[in-house]
């Protein structure tokens, strides 16, 4: 059960997206980091405890609504112009920004270790609570309602898309993709060969293939940053 403080802080994180939970378990939930739930479920599952599953709905989440959002914003862009677009939107760097905007930090819930560690100044455990703070609001509300906290919460980011060119020059999955497609029909897949590393400080190993034979692999201290080092990686050779 919340706390009393813990509501109002709450009560306001809904009042900056402008969306209040139906069940505002979800958002708890969306908010609580694995290192907390294995504290308090010592020794048993944190599966459905913490919000690595609301983390995995809100990337795609997130992915469908910008794509809607860019294709009402730019109607005359072709696909690749569209998804450089959403590649300079979503990505670690800008959700950690978004995470800070709306002081994600001060209601994350994290175990005493990870928060020893400074956990609630790492990128990626900040980027991924917003993630799952999007899929709480799809399973909470619906599409329509997390397409209006998008459009609200990457406002500023898609009038500076509208505004200039963006430098996509260390977008390496677009343009590995642009150069895949041009010359093989089609696309790169990556996948996670290895995860190391204690919760708090993971290195991800991800490796990129063409017709199920990898061309190159790469790590990083996210998913996300290791199928961008993998891609650099593959140009590289293609080159």
């Amino acid at each position: 059960m919340e706390n009393t403080s813990q509501s109002s802080t709450l009560e306001e994180l809904e009042a900056v997206i402008e969306y209040q939970f139906v069940l505002r378990d979800h958002l708890t939930l969306a908010l609580t980091h694995k290192s907390f739930a294995n504290e308090m479920l010592a020794g048993h599952s944190t599966v459905g405890h913490d919000n690595e599953r609301l983390e995995f709905l809100g990337d795609a989440v997130l992915d469908l609504t910008l794509s809607d959002i860019l294709m009402r914003r730019f109607p005359n862009d072709s696909e690749g112009g569209l998804s450089k677009k959403r590649a300079s939107l979503v990505n670690e760097e800008t959700l950690f920004r978004i995470a800070g905007q709306l002081t994600l930090e001060r209601l994350i819930r994290l175990g005493k270790g990870e928060v020893k560690t400074g956990g609630l100044a790492k990128p990626r455990i900040l980027a991924s609570s917003v993630e799952a703070m999007l899929g709480a609001v799809f399973l909470d509300g619906g599409y329509q309602a997390v397409s209006r906290v998008v459009e609200k919460l990457f406002l500023s980011l898609l009038d500076d898309v509208s505004r200039s060119d963006v430098d996509f020059r260390d977008d390496f999955k677009t343009r590995l993709q642009e150069r895949v497609q041009e010359k093989h029909r089609s696309t790169p897949i990556y996948r996670v060969e290895r995860e190391t590393g204690p919760d708090h400080d993971k290195q991800f190993e991800v490796s990129v293939r063409l017709f199920e034979n990898i061309i190159a692999t790469g790590v990083g201290r996210s998913k996300k940053a290791a199928e961008q080092d993998a891609a650099r990686q593959a140009l590289e050779k293609m080159t």
